[in-house]
């Protein structure tokens, strides 16, 4: 179903999704937290693992949900790029459904990780190699090695449009993606024989904190488990190198799912603002340009990247757990990140074009996927 609502930006009726019954809206029934199945009750390895760990609070956390996704690929999220996999999984942004990867232990999904690991490693290790080669051994050594330079280009461009030919006839899986859906308040996961979805409400989730050491330099990676309180069903992202980036994840996750607060001012949720009733009846109050996102420069996305970054780094996590326990402590979240619209110089009247550097173009993206 739709409503409309009048944009005071330009005028324009712009569509807006309407929120089923089951959306969630913040409330936190402490009957999923208190009636937890434990590794007993359990049939899969990682959900007996995950259930005897410490769990996240439900309530605002850092007040930051610039998480690492946005610094790192905010030029996907405008040039649309970033579409790609919501095509292939039928989202459309006035769905309100968010597609997240999640590691998987399906035999496919966990082949086509290890095949990009092994693709960006050959990419960046090639190179190393023969750069190493030159300054070790000199001219001589590089041109011994030549060979090696060479077949590792060409299996590289063999690697990457085998990858793309399987992905033209649909044979790249995507069950691995997790759809967090905002409009019913549920999270859709994908059944063992990637038939079908099932489809559980989030408040039923509990985020549980997880450590993974490095088993070659270990070093500590922090992430967390979306875990459901009954079902072996979960969302597992830890590729985090501190505890903040995963606390900002989990923090954009509640963002997106709870009804009763606008959606985070993030490139990564540009898209879905003018469909969505909280964040559009904010906007609309607080005069937010349209499509911010789209039209502000890259310089200024770095300015509120770092300064996002500088905030969620000095978050107290050994003296707090919350924000509210935070801000007794001095942290303090600027301006900048809830209202970056107004501390922008400059935006333009039509979406900006971003293209790819010079050594992008031409040296990476002609032999990466």
């Amino acid at each position: 179903m739709m409503i409309f609502i009048d944009m005071n930006n330009n005028n324009n009726y712009k569509k807006v999704t309407e929120y089923a019954d089951t959306a969630y809206n913040g409330k936190a029934n402490p009957y999923y937290r208190e009636n937890i199945a434990q590794r007993a009750q359990r049939k899969r390895h990682l959900a007996k693992w995950q259930s005897k760990l410490g769990v996240f609070p439900r309530v605002k956390i850092t007040g930051i949900c610039w998480d690492s996704y946005q610094a790192l690929n905010f030029n996907k999220d405008i040039t649309g790029t970033i579409f790609d996999i919501d095509s292939k999984l039928n989202i459309k942004p006035e769905q309100l459904r968010l597609a997240l990867s999640s590691q998987s232990q399906n035999l496919k999904e966990v082949m086509l990780s290890i095949w990009k690991f092994s693709h960006a490693g050959a990419f960046f290790g090639i190179p190393v190699f023969m750069l190493i080669g030159l300054v070790l051994g000199g001219v001589q050594t590089f041109m011994e090695h030549i060979d090696i330079l060479w077949f590792g280009l060409a299996g590289l461009l063999m690697s990457k449009y085998l990858y793309r030919l399987l992905d033209k006839f649909n044979l790249i899986p995507t069950g691995q993606y997790v759809i967090f859906n905002r409009q019913t308040g549920m999270i859709e996961i994908a059944n063992d024989e990637r038939t079908g979805y099932h489809h559980l409400p989030f408040e039923q989730f509990n985020a549980h904190h997880r450590t993974v050491h490095n088993p070659k330099t270990g070093a500590p990676y922090y992430g967390f488990t979306l875990l459901h309180y009954k079902e072996d069903l979960m969302y597992q992202n830890t590729d985090y190198p501190s505890v903040e980036g995963a606390l900002a994840h989990w923090e954009l996750i509640k963002n997106f799912m709870d009804t009763t607060t606008p959606l985070a001012d993030i490139p990564q949720f540009e898209r879905y603002r003018l469909y969505d009733p909280t964040t559009a009846t904010y906007d609309r109050k607080h005069g937010r340009p349209a499509n911010f996102w789209r039209r502000v420069d890259k310089k200024f996305m770095k300015k509120v990247a770092k300064a996002s970054n500088n905030a969620l780094y000095s978050f107290p996590v050994k003296q707090a757990d919350t924000l509210h326990e935070a801000l007794q402590h001095g942290y303090k979240v600027p301006d900048i990140v809830y209202f970056p619209w107004r501390e922008a110089e400059v935006i333009s009247d039509t979406f900006i074009e971003y293209k790819t550097g010079v050594f992008g173009r031409y040296f990476v993206e002609p032999f990466m996927f």
